[in-house]
């Protein structure tokens, strides 16, 4: 009992100097609490610095140098006016379209989702263009959504300090700027300047380089987000301004002669792009001009560069045009060859060909084992395959008929040499298919966007076509691939694709312009 009585006793002791302990901390804790409110740092009244920074709104007094003096305090609130990842071109100013770090103690909330963005520099071109909590008008801010003022109200409440943030200074000036059109204090908002060009010691980081990849840690970045999609449009919802992102153009060079013009076209990215309007300008009007619709007339011998420029802004793309004297030459009138040309694709030799491939077809398993057919019989030893008498005869009968195709090809093709006919040749083949620029395919375009007709031959490599070997004409300048003007029954122009070079559309414009009418 005695022994009892002492355990009871000392367990008393211990409760009692801990329970001593825990009021002597507590006492201790809100002394220094206490001590510390009374101790914080009178926030000086917002005083725009000089130069450049003043022209952003940034604060003489805070701002990147001397933020961290006035961090953590619970009279003040401190936001970061960044977006994540920001369609503006950043790096063309030196800075940076990604949130690659903040202060510690800040919290991300994007001004572009806020109000629409205006006046960035050029280089930067435009940020976000979707929707926003608010819209300007007439320099009023108009909200989209009932519950837009409210989210304000609490993203910066009126009762605190406003410590803002972003990359240079420019999201957080814009975003003093329109709490104080909506009736905020000014002198209770501060334009802490640019995350980067802090250099205190309460950064944070989320940009990782492993090995030259780059990656972002954004689920630690302490982020407010709108979701848009749960907030009540009120009735002057306006839909926002989509800006235009890219522009493409048809061509980026061109080879013109004096006197000769070219239609560019551009397209506008994104289609759904509010304003698609553009306007065309030359570099020098002397070589060349351009109309409002993308024509560009060839004017003098020389170099000009054609621009074509999004009305909204910053969106651009060029053409550089090279205008060569004009060339003086005898143009020719073609004549109308397609009857001829439809009764030689008639014999279409590879057409013929194919079809006896698929008539006497050899036949096989899933395994490729030859399976006997009426054309192939077993070899008599049992091993593959041999043609029997019904093959030699189909093979006969292809044989006359391909003779008989190549005869009535030849005899077409030497009436229009007999006749004295002008006409375009246009000499196909497989292998021109892998060269830079496919000549004989440009001047079909070229050629049916002006009606004219000509004539289509395949070369003796390709099917055994051996029309113009066969004919009455000169053919010791053509080649695969090649394209020539007969006139007078003789060659007046060709374009050997193994000896000349044609380079795009534009230079075999100019080729072809030399002698028929385009």
């Amino acid at each position: 009992m005695k022994k009892k009585k002492y355990l009871i006793i000392s367990a008393i002791i211990v409760a009692v100097a801990l329970l001593t302990i825990g009021i002597i901390l507590l006492v201790f804790n809100n002394k220094t609490t206490t001590e510390n409110k009374n101790q914080l740092k009178e926030l000086p009244k917002p005083e725009i610095t000089g130069g450049s920074r003043g022209e952003l709104g940034i604060d003489k007094n805070i701002n990147e140098k001397t933020i961290d003096e006035y961090l953590y305090r619970e009279d003040s609130v401190y936001r970061d006016m960044r977006m994540l990842e920001d369609p503006g071109n950043y790096e063309a100013i030196g800075g940076d379209r990604f949130l690659s770090g903040y202060v510690d103690g800040f919290e991300v909330i994007p001004l572009p989702y806020i109000i629409p963005v205006k006046g960035l520099p050029k280089e930067v071109g435009d940020t976000y263009t979707g929707t926003t909590l608010f819209y300007e008008e007439n320099g009023t801010y108009i909200a989209n959504y009932e519950e837009s003022m409210s989210i304000i109200e609490k993203i910066f409440p009126k009762d605190k300090a406003i410590f803002l943030m972003c990359g240079g200074g420019g999201y957080a000036g814009m975003t003093k700027n329109f709490l104080v059109s909506l009736g905020w204090d000014e002198n209770k908002i501060y334009n802490t300047g640019g995350y980067w060009y802090y250099e205190g010691k309460h950064n944070i980081n989320v940009k990782k380089d492993n090995n030259g990849v780059v990656s972002y840690d954004f689920d630690k970045v302490p982020y407010h987000k709108i979701d848009f999609d749960k907030l009540t449009k009120t009735s002057n919802y306006k839909n926002p301004e989509i800006k235009v992102s890219e522009l493409k153009i048809n061509t980026s060079n061109l080879v013109l002669e004096e006197g000769t013009s070219f239609q560019l076209n551009v397209i506008v990215l994104p289609n759904a792009a509010t304003n698609k309007k553009v306007k065309w300008s030359s570099s020098n009007e002397k070589i060349a001009v351009v109309t409002d619709t993308g024509l560009v007339k060839a004017i003098g011998n020389g170099k000009a560069t054609i621009k074509v420029e999004s009305v909204d802004g910053n969106k651009s793309v060029t053409c550089d045009v090279v205008v060569s004297k004009k060339i003086v030459s005898t143009r020719i009138e073609l004549d109308d060859v397609s009857h001829e040309n439809r009764e030689l694709l008639s014999y279409d030799l590879s057409k013929l060909s194919k079809e006896f491939e698929d008539k006497t077809n050899l036949l096989t398993d899933a395994d490729g084992n030859f399976i006997p057919n009426k054309y192939y019989d077993l070899a008599p030893d049992g091993e593959g395959y041999v043609v029997n008498d019904l093959w030699r005869e189909e093979y006969k009968k292809f044989g006359e008929q391909f003779e008989q195709y190549k005869s009535m090809r030849v005899e077409i093709f030497n009436k229009l040499i007999e006749e004295k006919k002008s006409f375009i040749i246009l000499i196909h083949t497989k292998e021109c298919e892998a060269r830079a620029y496919p000549v004989v395919d440009g001047a079909v375009k070229i050629l049916e966007q002006y009606n004219y007709s000509y004539i289509e031959l395949g070369s003796a490599a390709l099917n055994g076509d051996t029309t113009l070997e066969d004919s009455k004409l000169d053919t010791s300048k053509l080649g695969d691939g090649s394209v020539a003007i007969v006139k007078d029954g003789k060659l007046y122009a060709t374009i050997n694709s193994n000896v000349d070079s044609i380079k795009n559309e534009g230079e075999l414009r100019v080729w072809l312009s030399k002698y028929i009418n385009i």
